[in-house]
């Protein structure tokens, strides 16, 4: 193509442009455009830190982005966010699986509690219950899951629970408890004595109490199962001897309140159980609340970012110095055709009464009477979709 014809399509661009890209929209685009360069840059970062840690391909770290992108609208993040988790992960030894399992649920912890409201403590937290009841992070979604299911059914609520959980988890775990009973024990208790502090310190000091009285015993949860069905035979008196005996005199009150309230354990536990999707439910509350939208619209732009890498095309919207015609061909081959940046244009002008444009609208060109945007199409032979 000759310089003079380039010239004169630079021209009609530019035209094309000042018609339908007034000054303040003009200035938002480019603003816009300076927040893409810098979302690459920070997606750039979190991948080379990621690169560092672990031994992936560049393929598979392409698959790493594009999962983070995908757990970014599902949980309301941006990618750029996860791929920095994932790779703290990663570096605390986990593998690259692990890391992204291990993310996406201490994600939906931080979305779903009002405490646990930061990354850092909602994988400290999942890493303490998988330490303290032997699992791996296959286990994560169940805390979860757990932990919404019996805060909807009980008289506890979610971040009461959670907390309560994580001081016990240690004590709970040495006494042979799985995460599902020591739930039901904390609730059951708490829906009597309505005082977390109390319940936590108290089921340690009975559980050592009860290991030391029967020492036989694998699995506290059985042991008072088992005084349960036995309580119900006693008179008050009794009661009163049995649980000093079993539980020790400082934990005689919180004894009594499990043993009166074991239907209230049972019904807990059996909430944790068959709890789940219930976190996945929860979760989506979160994201489509305001916070949860507004960050989905950052991770889409990031997305949209990332598909702008191509040095070319960053450097037409920096410099702004290119030929008209290397400008949308530079477009062109980073979009594919110019459907695609044509539905990206079209949201914006369609929100604005623009969505449609005609020859009565357009100004002057020196081209054939089509309109604006069919001009661009029969120049290149491609479909555009700027029609809204």
């Amino acid at each position: 193509m000759s310089t003079d014809k380039n010239n004169t399509l630079s021209k009609e661009f530019s035209k094309l442009a000042k018609h339908f890209l007034p000054s303040d929209l003009l200035i938002q685009g480019i603003e816009t455009l300076g927040e893409m360069k810098k979302n690459v840059i920070l997606l750039d970062n979190a991948l080379q830190e990621l690169s560092l840690s672990s031994d992936l391909t560049a393929s598979q770290l392409k698959n790493v982005t594009e999962e983070a992108f995908r757990l970014g609208d599902a949980t309301g993040k941006s990618g750029t966010e996860i791929l920095s988790y994932i790779n703290s992960a990663k570096k605390a030894g986990y593998d690259i699986e692990q890391s992204m399992t291990l993310t996406q649920e201490a994600l939906k912890l931080s979305n779903i509690s009002p405490g646990i409201d930061n990354m850092d403590s909602a994988i400290e937290y999942m890493k303490n219950m998988m330490q303290n009841f032997g699992k791996d992070t296959d286990f994560t979604p169940a805390i979860n899951d757990a932990l919404v299911g019996v805060s909807r059914s009980g008289t506890v609520d979610f971040d009461t629970l959670a907390q309560g959980a994580s001081k016990l988890a240690k004590s709970a775990g040495e006494a042979g408890l799985s995460f599902e009973e020591m739930l039901g024990l904390l609730t059951g208790a708490y829906d009597v004595l309505k005082d977390m502090d109390q319940v936590t310190s108290g089921e340690a000091a009975m559980f050592s109490s009860l290991k030391e009285a029967y020492g036989d015993t694998k699995n506290i949860y059985n042991l008072l199962a088992h005084l349960s069905v036995v309580w119900d035979t006693l008179d008050d008196s009794s009661k009163k001897s049995f649980a000093i005996s079993s539980a020790g005199e400082g934990q005689q009150q919180l004894f009594t309140a499990l043993m009166e309230n074991w239907h209230g354990v049972e019904q807990a536990v059996q909430s944790a159980s068959y709890s789940f999707g219930a976190a996945d439910e929860a979760n989506t509350q979160y994201v489509d609340s305001i916070a949860g939208k507004t960050a989905q619209l950052q991770n889409q732009m990031q997305q949209l970012s990332a598909s702008l890498i191509d040095s070319d095309l960053i450097k037409f919207f920096l410099d702004l110095g290119i030929e008209g015609t290397e400008a949308i061909d530079t477009i062109v081959n980073k979009f594919g055709s110019l459907t695609v940046l044509g539905s990206l244009m079209g949201g914006y002008l369609s929100a604005k009464n623009l969505g449609r444009a005609n020859t009565d609208s357009c100004p002057s060109f020196n081209m054939p009477s089509l309109s604006c945007f069919s001009w661009i199409q029969g120049f290149y032979g491609r479909s555009c979709a700027i029609h809204g």
